[in-house]
Order: structure tokens, then C-alpha cells, then sequence
């Protein structure tokens, strides 16, 4: 599995989030990751960000069934 071009170390897929957390510059509201083949591997960047994530009822319910599901409530 490891000679999969899908598979990646833990330090590679972690990449993305680490990058969000620290680097300065980077656009709010925008999706980092792989921007290789059909964004699932290659170098991270800017995304592909669909338009249902700007989608703000949908956002609403996420959010909501997240916090119901972990039984955890965010005081916002």
C-alpha cells in the first residue's frame, strides 16, 4: 500500500492543517490541500473550494448536527 500514489506519511497529510495554523497570508474562507489529481495528492495549495460550502442553511445544520452528535456545545 505504501507504493500507492493515494497513500502519504502522517508529517505529509498533517501538512495542510499545519499550514493553516501558522502561515500568515493565507485566504480566509478557502480550502488547502492537495493540488495534484483530482486534489487527492501532489503538492499542497489553494483548493478547489465547491460552492455548497458557502451554502449558509447548510453551514447552520453541519454545525448543529455536529454539536448534537459530540454532545458538545460551542458558546459563540
Amino acid at each position: 500500500m505504501t507504493k500507492s500514489p493515494m497513500v502519504q506519511t502522517a508529517e505529509k497529510g498533517a501538512y495542510p492543517e499545519v499550514m493553516c495554523a501558522t502561515q500568515d497570508g493565507l485566504q480566509q474562507r478557502a480550502l488547502y490541500g492537495p493540488t495534484g489529481r483530482m486534489e487527492f495528492a501532489g503538492p499542497v495549495g489553494k483548493g478547489t473550494l465547491e460552492p455548497h460550502a458557502y451554502d449558509k442553511p447548510v453551514m447552520v445544520r453541519l454545525w448543529e448536527r455536529s454539536e448534537k452528535d459530540t454532545g458538545f456545545n460551542w458558546a459563540l
